[in-house]
């Protein structure tokens, strides 16, 4: 579907098999640059082998695991922002192996120019903009929170993480207000533990808390600390909650125990006198009924009261960002294998938009190790 209307423009779409026959994840861009070389760019997706005719770059959005940097940054070949490539490291513990760029700079791959663009989705995370030989152009997204600096173009690959209009999950605003509530009804009296993700909700998080100028101790991971650590300026004073935890170096529990004592993140907070902590929402389940609990999410199926604070645009949002940048045709690709980008998708054809989903790809490239094989 759409096949040809893409290769009017210049471009094709398709996706790769994996060495277990499955299609790896997201997708790949082909298309001839303006000096004549014929490339083929991978979008937030997993390495190649360097048996199977690798892309000529892998272009990595952001650090969320499901944009699958864990396995590119490993590609010299691989290209983020400077910010990126950090929480990648932090995240995974290995060294990024890529290239880097200043978000909303402009570089060269393989002779092609590339403008980024800040979509202020996570810290570091960057919209990518190029042109082909025809000079038909394409952005690539990734997840948006702010698309009000994004350019015009032909093809937009965008996502759908909250593009469903029947879902009333999908339309929200940010409720700080509801953040600043939720202290103000509880500090001095009990703890609060809200449940957010490691990366991009909690230094959000703690951003807000300290400019409604709340100045005492938070409480995280050893992760979630780093992270904010580098990504927040005037984080303040930040509690390991891993300090009381299991020596990775030891192989049981008992072991550890003789090591020193186990405490959980409750007695951490008492001894530090911290009454705030920004957990993963899993492990709000580790408070018990002396903490108020909260998780940060716009998502409605976790068994906590919610305050509604997003990193992403709900489909209001997306429609309204389709609608300035006024693509040709417009490929949502991310979540991937999820429903929402065939809704989203649909729901872009009945406002008068060419539109399709990373599910209605029918190019596939096969396994060429199977291929070599049979």
């Amino acid at each position: 579907m759409y096949s040809k209307e893409l290769a009017e423009l210049g471009f094709v779409i398709f996706r790769r098999q994996n060495e277990n026959g499955g299609i790896k994840p997201h997708l790949f861009i082909r298309f001839k640059s303006k000096e004549g070389r014929l490339l083929t760019f991978a979008v937030d997706t997993t390495r190649i082998p360097s048996s199977q005719s690798p892309p000529d770059a892998y272009l990595i959005t952001h650090a969320h695991s499901d944009h699958y940097g864990k396995s590119a940054m490993l590609s010299e070949s691989s290209y983020c922002s400077e910010e990126t490539a950090h929480a990648l490291e932090i995240r995974y513990e290995k060294t990024y192996k890529g290239q880097t760029f200043q978000n909303g700079s402009c570089f060269s791959i393989c002779g092609v120019e590339i403008q980024t663009f800040d979509v202020f989705h996570a810290p570091g995370s960057s919209a990518f903009y190029f042109e082909n030989a025809l000079g038909n152009s394409i952005l690539i997204t990734g997840d948006v929170k702010d698309a009000r600096f994004l350019p015009k173009c032909d093809i937009l690959l965008t996502e759908a993480s909250y593009g469903d209009p029947a879902d009333l999950s999908c339309y929200f605003k940010d409720d700080i207000g509801g953040l600043h509530q939720a202290v103000l009804s509880h500090i001095g009296e009990r703890r609060i533990a809200f449940g957010a993700y490691e990366f991009g909700k909690s230094q959000k998080a703690v951003s807000i808390l300290r400019g409604m100028g709340y100045n005492g101790p938070i409480a995280m991971n050893k992760k979630t600390l780093s992270l904010t650590e580098k990504f927040v300026d005037g984080a303040g004073n930040l509690i390991d909650l891993n300090g009381g935890g299991l020596n990775p170096e030891v192989d049981s529990e008992s072991e550890a125990a003789l090591c020193h004592e186990i405490k959980t993140p409750a007695q951490i907070c008492d001894e530090n006198d911290c009454r705030i902590c920004i957990v993963p929402i899993g492990d709000l389940y580790s408070f018990g009924a002396d903490t108020r609990k909260y998780v940060l999410t716009c998502r409605a199926d976790y068994p906590f009261e919610n305050i509604r604070l997003s990193d992403h645009l709900d489909v209001d949002g997306l429609t309204q960002m389709v609608r300035d940048i006024s693509p040709k045709l417009t490929v949502i690709y991310h979540p991937n294998k999820s429903p929402r980008t065939d809704r989203f998708a649909q729901h872009l054809e009945k406002n008068g938009f060419k539109a399709f989903s990373i599910n209605q790809i029918q190019n596939l490239v096969g396994n060429e190790k199977q291929l070599k094989s049979e």
